[in-house]
């Protein structure tokens, strides 16, 4: 049995981005089972941030960060990442004519941190995993104070929108993650998850396709019965997720490595947007755009290859 469960592992890992890009599909394909886990999805997505600070050493994050300017930096790049970015797409997004609904979703994405495996797929891609680790988890962190704060000065008349039961919501599905990723930490080791990088690519992928099928509840049903929204909706979050990933890559290369700069790129546009599905009042439109936005965050280890093939 330990050996048939390694070698899934391992099959898995190596095939990751393909098995993640599979299971966008498979979600859409099982309704049913979208149902069934839908109140599974904070933990789910605990599970998956979870999955990916085990494997990070925060021993060395910590000892590294602990200078004025690197506090600076990473709070500098914070405040682009989120408030910035967010106020850019409030006041650019009316100008396209688009429904009220789209700024809202913008807003969320934007107000979102880094995927919670931005790191895994820095592995992955060959960029920078540890500019990734330090941006994810100072964006995470800080998450449960910047983004109720600003969707209420940007968005005061939506239903439901609370700071501080938002708060604790956000709050509780960061901090159960950092314990799951901990304790995996603390019972296997760092040496060892350092050794086993292959299937914990391929364990990795599989906590995100598990933490993906909850999204698409109802998502087949909308399609059908508004299809040119749904076309609408799947074209802004290619622009959106593509878009930030390209032209955030590409400037901050001027000025940084490669790596970095990819390393950027891929956090600026793939965002843990599910965080306020999971937080605020169902919204048709908003779950819809959380499942199309999954299709090119699970594709981007695809369409963004890995520096030595750039």
């Amino acid at each position: 049995m330990v050996q048939a469960i390694h070698a899934v592992l391992v099959w898995t890992g190596e095939r990751a981005r393909w098995v993640l890009l599979a299971g966008c599909f498979l979600a859409f394909l099982l309704p049913f089972l979208s149902s069934a886990m839908r109140p599974m999805l904070p933990a789910l997505i605990a599970l998956v941030l979870g999955l990916s600070v085990a494997r990070l050493d925060l021993a060395a994050f910590w000892r590294g960060i602990f200078s004025a300017r690197r506090i600076a930096l990473l709070i500098g790049t914070t405040v682009l990442l989120m408030p910035v970015t967010a106020l850019l797409l409030y006041w650019t997004i009316p100008l396209l004519g688009l429904p009220d609904g789209f700024t809202k979703s913008a807003l969320l994405f934007a107000l979102a941190p880094p995927i919670s495996s931005a790191a895994g797929l820095c592995f992955i891609l060959g960029y920078d995993p540890r500019r990734a680790l330090e941006l994810t988890l100072v964006a995470t962190l800080l998450t449960p104070l910047i983004g109720p704060a600003m969707l209420v000065f940007l968005m005061p008349g939506v239903p439901g929108l609370e700071v501080f039961p938002l708060m604790a919501k956000l709050s509780l599905m960061i901090a159960l993650g950092l314990a799951i990723g901990l304790s995996i930490r603390a019972a296997i080791g760092g040496d060892r998850i350092a050794g086993l990088k292959t299937e914990f690519d391929g364990l990795s992928a599989i906590g995100m396709v598990l933490f993906v099928i909850p999204l698409f509840e109802g998502v087949g049903p909308e399609i059908l019965a508004r299809p040119m929204l749904a076309f609408g909706v799947a074209v802004f979050v290619l622009v959106l997720n593509f878009g930030s990933n390209y032209c955030v890559k590409t400037i901050a290369h001027i000025t940084s490595s490669p790596e970095v700069a990819g390393a950027l790129g891929l956090m600026w546009g793939n965002r843990t947007v599910a965080l306020y599905l999971a937080a605020l009042p169902f919204d048709p439109l908003f779950s819809l755009f959380v499942a199309l936005y999954q299709f090119p965050m699970y594709a981007t280890p695809l369409v963004f290859r890995r520096i030595s093939s750039t």
